[in-house]
């Protein structure tokens, strides 16, 4: 799993959540969505210095990285006796916060391990309402989150996990994606004793 695939995790869960509302990428060129839309960031990618290895022998790096989820909503009409006012209210922070309470829900947190994913929210949820002009508001929550994964490093060119090689830009090749790493099949040790020399092989 690399940083791309994890990013379509995400959108997936948050598309999958909000479900009435449009979910974009931050920082892109696009058209600014009519409310209720949800926007997505990932962060720096953060990495252990060294891989582990796991029981089968597979190599791969712990990694992390940072979300930042923002909900742009009307809220909730208020009415009075059936009838309208035109006014809404804020219910950008609780809105976010139940999107947090499915993520950490049983049926998504095993669809995440199934990946080896983890989504850690980083409280608080944060109200960043303001004023889209001289009379309305635009109602905003942000919260940030932890996101874990682990990045595989098998194979002789530590590159056997990337899904695609060359990568979309131009790193690495098929050859050295599939060069499997040299494995030890078999050793000897020596033992001292005191009747003498003892060997085993393993």
């Amino acid at each position: 799993m690399n940083l791309e695939m994890v990013k379509e995790v995400l959108y997936d869960i948050a598309s999958m959540f909000f479900g009435q509302a449009v979910v974009i990428w931050a920082e892109q060129v696009n058209t600014k969505p009519v409310p209720p839309y949800v926007s997505l960031k990932v962060g720096n990618l953060n990495r252990t210095r060294f891989p582990l290895i796991s029981e089968d022998g597979s190599r791969y790096y712990p990694c992390s990285t940072a979300m930042e989820i923002n909900l742009y909503t009307k809220g909730k009409p208020i009415s009075r006796q059936e009838n309208a006012t035109g006014n809404f209210m804020n219910t950008a922070v609780s809105d976010l916060n139940d999107f947090f309470q499915f993520v950490e829900s049983e049926e998504i947190t095993d669809l995440l391990a199934g990946k080896g994913m983890d989504v850690l929210l980083i409280l608080p949820v944060r109200d960043l309402t303001g004023l889209e002009n001289d009379s309305r508001y635009r109602y905003r929550a942000m919260a940030e989150a932890t996101v874990s994964f682990p990045q595989e490093a098998d194979g002789r060119y530590g590159i056997g996990g990337m899904p695609d090689a060359p990568n979309d830009s131009g790193g690495g090749s098929a050859e050295m994606a599939e060069t499997e790493g040299s494995v030890i099949e078999r050793i000897e040790i020596e033992e001292v004793t005191e009747g003498g020399l003892i060997s085993h092989e393993k």
